[in-house]
């Protein structure tokens, strides 16, 4: 996801909706036929009643959980920013319940691939036009890659494009945009030429780095972009009608959507709500159609809960430039001194499992999952742990370790696990370690800026391979988002050759060697693997919910009543 840099468990990745009140009248009760017409005719309604004050129209309710941070596709790095521009943005390709790139289920209708798999020929549908009514064209396309690109433009993101030619060197400022391998043929016809054969680029292009905007309208807003529901212009089957910050936003039926046919919802409306019991109030009362649920909210919903595997790792991220958590042995003894199993079996209870390892399961390897075909790769000893730290501040001379906070969302599910951790280690490493729990939105500025200790985190995949895991920690270059500025050359060279290869065994081989030594460093500590427990009231159908890329998909969805 994921996508990713976030924590707060939305749902799916992150708990979706939003609060609708119906807006009462004050009527002179005389006769029953008049009352009905009294009340059909109710005005003045906000954006909040419209919802149940309209039962003919398709409404979804959600809770986002979360101010959006970002709606800029091209600088946008958060889960909660993905689930709307999803819905409002659309590129070459849309990920089906599959997963699978299909031809036609994006912009593009087709696409030629070489036989040596460094050039791609994609042709634009017709008929296809921005909300404004401009037609959306190839130039777009070229322009956005291109922009999230731009050094000017700081895309955390940039790096996904770099299986592009010259796009690494673009970004580093070694080469001008016109030497990148994007190029607009015509109106319809887009070119892109690869580095090195990249046997998930077809995913790529379906992922939010990707999604075009258009030109003309960028350069009209300039810095405003994206940061009204009237500075941005979309392409996907909903557009953002409205943006309360901090409280919520509506979604409404694009109507210059060229697949608007087979989207069957009127509106979407999500609440940015944080308490758990809040969030659980609301869906009894029918308030909310769908919410994820975490902790003892699980055992309240076991009747008619659901849960699916979502595609993320929770970690803990050590910052190496901290004069503690540059050691190693201390880095390790953090680690191995958590407990996994009561963290996700008395704290989650969600259907998340222990990770012992950072690609989670679900993710193809050599001839099945790489996970399965590597195995764990640490296990949890709170007396190595011991004898680990001891050594470790040996090491650094010192004999009491300096203050350390563990930075955390400030969710309520945050908020558990943070205290949980913090628990851990005082018991098992006799460390007191002091919490700050902070808004998503501040918790990921930290986090980019190095202002941490040790935060709690979490990756999902953005694209279904390993690579999507195992690149985050290559030693930080322009482009490459390693925020604990952990290095190892070898790690380097085995992510390198495995991203110059189009021989799948090499790839895992080094992908396989990789994580161990990652996993030896330990400049992350894996928490566990991340499940996705929701309900939703029956009439909702057709919410597509993937492991890879963005959480959820709307387009499909319906109300059946």
């Amino acid at each position: 996801m994921h996508k990713k840099f976030i924590h707060s468990k939305i749902s799916s990745k992150n708990e979706w909706g939003n609060t609708v009140y119906a807006k009462s009248c004050n009527l002179f009760l005389t006769f029953i036929f008049i009352i009905s017409v009294i009340l059909s005719g109710c005005s003045g309604k906000s954006a909040q009643s419209t919802a149940n004050s309209t039962k003919e129209k398709q409404v979804l309710r959600l809770n986002l959980g979360e101010e959006p941070p970002r709606l800029d596709p091209q600088t946008s790095t958060d889960g909660v920013s993905f689930q709307v521009l999803n819905a409002v943005l659309e590129g070459l390709v849309r990920l089906g319940p599959d997963e699978i790139p299909q031809k036609g289920s994006g912009l593009a209708k087709d696409w030629k691939i070489s036989e040596d798999g460094l050039h791609y020929t994609f042709y634009l549908k017709d008929n296809i036009y921005w909300s404004d009514g401009n037609p959306i064209t190839a130039y777009d396309f070229e322009y956005s890659w291109k922009r999230a690109l731009d050094p000017k433009t700081a895309s955390d993101y940039a790096y996904i494009m770099f299986p592009i030619k010259n796009a690494e060197k673009y970004n580093a400022g070694e080469v001008s945009a016109d030497e990148v391998g994007v190029k607009a043929l015509d109106d319809k016809t887009l070119q892109v030429d690869l580095e090195a054969p990249t046997p998930y680029f077809l995913s790529l292009t379906a992922f939010i780095t990707y999604l075009p905007l258009e030109k003309s309208f960028v350069e009209k807003v300039g810095d405003k972009l994206a940061t009204t529901p009237d500075t941005l212009v979309y392409s996907g089957p909903f557009i953002l009608k409205e943006w309360n910050h901090e409280q919520n936003i509506v979604l409404v039926k694009n109507d210059k959507y060229w697949d608007k046919n087979n989207v069957k919802l009127d509106e979407i409306y999500m609440d940015m709500v944080k308490d758990m019991n809040t969030i659980a109030q609301n869906f009894d009362t029918g308030q909310y159609d769908v919410i994820t649920v975490t902790g003892d909210y699980v055992e309240k919903y076991k009747d008619k809960l659901q849960i699916y595997p979502n595609g993320f790792t929770y970690f803990l991220a050590f910052n190496t430039k901290n004069p503690v958590f540059k050691n190693a042995n201390i880095r390790k003894a953090f680690g191995l001194s958590l407990d996994r199993k009561q963290l996700t079996e008395n704290i989650l209870k969600d259907g998340s499992i222990p990770a012992y390892g950072f690609v989670p399961y679900g993710i193809p390897g050599k001839n099945g999952e790489f996970r399965k075909e590597v195995g764990d790769l640490f296990k949890e000893d709170v007396a190595q742990a011991k004898e680990l730290l001891a050594k470790g501040m040996k090491e650094l001379g010192i004999t009491t370790l300096p203050k350390i906070v563990l930075l955390a969302d400030d969710t309520d599910v945050a908020k558990r696990e943070s205290q949980a951790i913090q628990e851990f280690w005082r018991k098992n490493l006799g460390v007191n370690v002091e919490l700050q729990n902070v808004p998503f939105k501040i918790r990921l500025q930290m986090y980019s800026q190095g202002q941490f200790d040790v935060i709690l985190t979490r990756w999902g995949a953005d694209y279904n391979d390993p690579m999507t895991f195992m690149d985050l920690w290559v030693t930080e270059t322009s482009g490459e988002p390693n925020r604990v500025f952990y290095s190892n050359p070898e790690y380097d060279r085995l992510i390198a050759e495995a991203k110059s290869t189009n021989n799948n065994e090499i790839r895992m081989e080094n992908m396989k060697k990789a994580e161990e030594i990652l996993m030896e460093d330990m400049p992350i500590s894996p928490l566990f693997f991340s499940a996705t427990a929701y309900v939703q009231q029956d009439y909702v159908k057709g919410i597509v919910r993937h492991a890879v890329g963005v959480d959820n998909d709307w387009k499909w969805t319906y109300i059946e009543k």
